[in-house]
């Protein structure tokens, strides 16, 4: 089954449908999931409007979910998605970034609709089919997607054997084989599984590291000029590096200036030292 012939759209009204919520019950579930807009409504809000405590609101939209839960079970076009989602995210190592997955499930469904009601739409359908399951967002991670526990502890493995053990960009592919050797996984997605990681990053250049390293995350003019030197390994005019960088070239001339790591080779024109 291939993504760009399921209506995401008419999957959740016909859902809804086919449960028989009573007005306020789908009513809450269209706004407590963003079904209809890209804002969603807080229990409070749905409280107030129908006088009713958040609890009560609460357990309206459990029940509601639950309804529809079990209508889903039924329906083929619902068994198409978690097929189709699991192809998807297998292709990409198991796990997706919450954003990614939106974004790119949006295109190869070729969704006409709102991003972030396509997304909101997404999420409601993956929580009443109970697939794929969802980490939340933490210290290490973003919120992300994924297929099953096993694949859940190779990320956490390989994720926290890189941050205890790498040192430099350079030696990241030899100690990912390493690290992914037990799992008995290829390097391309063992990078996509660490695409999730809020430790681990690509640079500007696509070198690969912990999100801290300036290479990886230079965040002063200084640093991307040092970086952006290093990966040309040639002599470069201060205004060239400025555009390269997005920066002012005054500012770049400046700073080119002040630090004794790079040296001026030719009118206006700077390398590395050494």
């Amino acid at each position: 089954m291939n993504l760009n012939s399921i209506n995401f759209k008419g999957l959740t009204d016909n859902l809804i449908e086919k449960t028989g919520l009573d007005e306020r019950s789908g009513f809450i579930v269209r706004s407590r999931f963003g079904l209809e807009s890209s804002k969603t409504t807080t229990l409070q809000e749905l409280g107030a409007k129908y006088r009713i405590t958040r609890e009560r609101v609460r357990q309206l939209e459990t029940q509601a979910v639950q309804g529809i839960r079990s209508v889903a079970k039924d329906l083929n076009e619902a068994a198409d998605i978690i097929e189709s989602t699991r192809g998807y995210l297998n292709g990409v190592g198991g796990v997706r970034k919450d954003e990614l997955l939106v974004n790119e499930l949006r295109l190869l469904s070729k969704a006409e609709e709102d991003e972030s009601v396509f997304g909101n739409r997404l999420r409601f359908l993956f929580e009443v089919m109970e697939y794929p399951r969802f980490s939340n967002e933490t210290a290490d991670f973003h919120g992300f997607w994924y297929d099953n526990d096993e694949i859940l502890e190779k990320l956490s493995s390989i994720h926290d054997q890189l941050v205890i053990k790498l040192r430099n960009v350079e030696e990241f592919s030899d100690l990912l084989r390493e690290v992914i050797k037990p799992h008995g996984i290829g390097e391309p997605m063992a990078v996509n599984l660490l695409g999730v990681s809020k430790k681990i990053g690509v640079g500007p250049y696509g070198d690969i590291g912990l999100s801290h390293w300036e290479e990886i995350s230079p965040k002063t003019v200084r640093a991307k000029i040092f970086l952006l030197l290093k990966k040309e390994s040639r002599p470069m005019h201060f205004a060239e590096i400025a555009e390269a960088i997005g920066s002012h070239a005054p500012t770049v001339h400046n700073e080119l200036i002040k630090d004794p790591r790079f040296e001026l080779v030719g009118r206006g024109t700077y390398s590395m030292k050494g």
